[in-house]
């Protein structure tokens, strides 16, 4: 007999293991702990131990478990850590229900953990697919694998629950609720940070913003993404480029060695996520590899450039505000310099026909959670979103 088969009140487990994580599932645990019908629980799992208290104290949250740092190493033996850091933190909660954000080590730990202690598993940003099977990876590996271990799959957009229901997960399974980066990005752009927040700027009338971090990209990626920046700047004297730089010491040693002597460049420590949606939204253009941004993006207006093979969220292409562009210096600059020149795209409203969502997916995904629990039909829950992708 599993823990959730032991205890009556649901004691519901959110795992975090990086700032993508928190900023995701903040709403959720706001959500959650407002809700009477459950009790949740906030573990941190150790990928990115310190990066994950920030984050949280900075949306008003708190940890309420959290495992040691998880040393560095290969995929599977940081797989192998966080898989038995995270058990352990389920088991010392009492968890009744493990819910996993995303595509990240942490995810796909979590999901296994939790099917090691007979839980079942919610995965928030469920259906996320590109056009391969491993590409990008480890991500959508591990987006994969988690769908055939979730019992409940809260899909952000119209496509992804169309590729849930391919897979063969049954539909009674599957809630689109909109994406939960959107929640957050609407308490945000009504709640702006002051310029004194923000860090300084390039002296140049186009602001680009720059970042870089997939494993996709790692080694060569970056080399030529970095060239083509490079490139741009020769041909256009207006632009400048801010680029938050990446902890990973693969990602930020090599951007630091291009870009660092540039004038026209300036590199920051990552940014808190207000401060961020401040520069994005008075960006020119935002060059990336980043899932995040491309769903952020369309709601500020600003035009997006993803130096990727593909992706995963087709849903900016299709609104016209992202270009998806080989990460080929040549390309990329040519796509950047169109970009620069051409109108700016119109901000997406926060509302239901939105492809993201009108920024209440975590109050959607706090009652479906109650309500698995209470094994009920939710009559009450707002109405499905009316999303077109």
């Amino acid at each position: 007999m599993g823990i959730f088969n032991q205890i009556r009140r649901p004691r519901i487990a959110l795992v975090a293991g990086t700032r993508p994580e928190c900023l995701k599932l903040a709403s959720v645990a706001k959500a959650l702990r407002q809700h009477d019908g459950a009790t949740s629980l906030l573990i941190n799992s150790g990928q990115h131990l310190a990066m994950v208290e920030r984050t949280l104290a900075q949306h008003g949250l708190a940890a309420d478990i959290a495992a040691p740092q998880c040393e560095s190493g290969s995929l599977s033996a940081t797989l192998r850590r966080l898989r038995g850091a995270i058990r352990t933190c389920l088991r010392e909660a009492a968890a009744t229900l493990a819910v996993a954000q995303g595509d990240t080590s942490t995810a796909y730990a979590t999901a296994l953990a939790a099917r090691d202690l007979g839980l079942p598993l919610a995965h928030v940003e469920a259906g996320l697919r590109t056009n391969h099977p491993l590409r990008p990876f480890p991500e959508e590996h591990f987006r994969r694998r988690i769908a055939r271990l979730a019992d409940l799959h809260f899909a952000p957009t119209a496509s992804a629950e169309r590729n849930l229901r391919a897979e063969g997960i049954a539909p009674a399974r599957i809630f689109r609720v909109g994406q939960t980066s959107i929640d957050l990005l609407r308490e945000t752009v009504h709640n702006p940070c002051a310029d004194s927040e923000l860090p300084a700027l390039p002296a140049a009338p186009h602001l680009v913003v720059l970042t870089l971090h997939r494993r996709e990209n790692y080694g060569r990626g970056l080399d030529v993404v970095c060239a083509a920046v490079l490139d741009l700047l020769a041909e256009r004297p207006d632009v400048g480029v801010l680029c938050p730089v990446h902890p990973n010491p693969a990602v930020g040693a090599r951007i630091r060695q291009h870009l660092s002597a540039h004038p026209r460049i300036v590199l920051t420590e990552p940014l808190d996520f207000r401060p961020f949606i401040s520069l994005l939204a008075r960006a020119t253009l935002a060059i990336t590899d980043s899932g995040g941004i491309q769903e952020e993006a369309p709601y500020l207006g600003t035009p997006i450039l993803i130096a990727r093979e593909n992706t995963e969220r087709p849903e900016s292409l299709a609104l016209g505000s992202a270009n998806l562009v080989a990460v080929d210096a040549a390309s990329i600059a040519a796509a950047a310099r169109h970009l620069l020149d051409a109108p700016r795209p119109a901000a997406l409203a926060f509302d239901a026909s939105a492809p993201y969502g009108d920024g209440r997916a975590g109050m959607r995904i706090a009652q479906h959670l109650v309500a698995f629990h209470q094994g009920i039909v939710m009559d009450d829950a707002p109405a499905p979103l009316s999303l077109t992708a």
